[in-house]
């Protein structure tokens, strides 16, 4: 069902919105690595999974899986469910479960969705995980999914998409809280370089 689901909506990608994907030969096939991104609008888990090579288990919001639908299709992408605003350990456990069977898993290190930039903080979680599991973190951007379904739309706009991929973060061997708030201002630091560039 999922890579059934994800055919679809790559020619959904191509056809409406010309996507372009920079950066692409730096995307690796297979994990684990934890992929974080920008997020800007309910489009962008579901465009930045299709447009990968690999299977993506997105951490999303415990909200979004109350309604039946919702949670049935949250379910066949391969996403799971977080408490936002407190750490929640079942979600932390379900993502290292993930990495540790060789697995993509992607976070929004934001905490939710940002109206306006420039990109100012991030919460730790994925420096934590990347560091207890030794796992990579690929930073990637993506572009015009806010103008290609605003907030209080219903209808998607023919807007083109652009996902920019960084570097791969190969974390330190140490579980401190400086080595954290390194990895943590290096991701953020990563992030706000792509977004740059895709206003330029």
């Amino acid at each position: 069902m999922y890579f059934m689901l994800r055919w679809i909506l790559r020619m959904f990608l191509k056809g409406y919105h010309r996507i372009e994907v920079v950066g692409a030969d730096q995307l690796p096939h297979d994990g684990p690595f934890i992929l974080v991104g920008n997020h800007i609008s309910n489009l962008d888990p579901f465009y930045i999974g299709a447009a990968m090579p690999g299977r993506i288990h997105f951490m999303a919001k415990r909200e979004s899986f109350s309604h039946p639908l919702s949670r049935w299709v949250l379910h066949a992408c391969g996403a799971f469910p977080v408490e936002r605003g407190k750490p929640d350990m079942r979600a932390i456990k379900t993502a290292i479960h993930h990495l540790r069977h060789d697995r993509i898993v992607g976070l929004f290190p934001e905490g939710g969705r940002r109206e306006e930039d420039p990109m100012v903080a991030i919460k730790a979680g994925a420096a934590y995980l990347s560091l207890k599991t030794q796992t990579p973190v690929l930073p990637i951007t993506i572009e015009g999914t806010d103008r290609a379904l605003p907030r209080s739309a219903w209808l998607i706009r023919p807007i083109p998409i652009r996902i920019r991929v960084g570097e791969q973060m190969v974390p330190e061997k140490d579980m401190s809280r400086e080595a954290q708030e390194r990895l943590s201002r290096h991701v953020l630091e990563s992030l706000r370089l792509l977004s740059t560039d895709e206003n330029r």
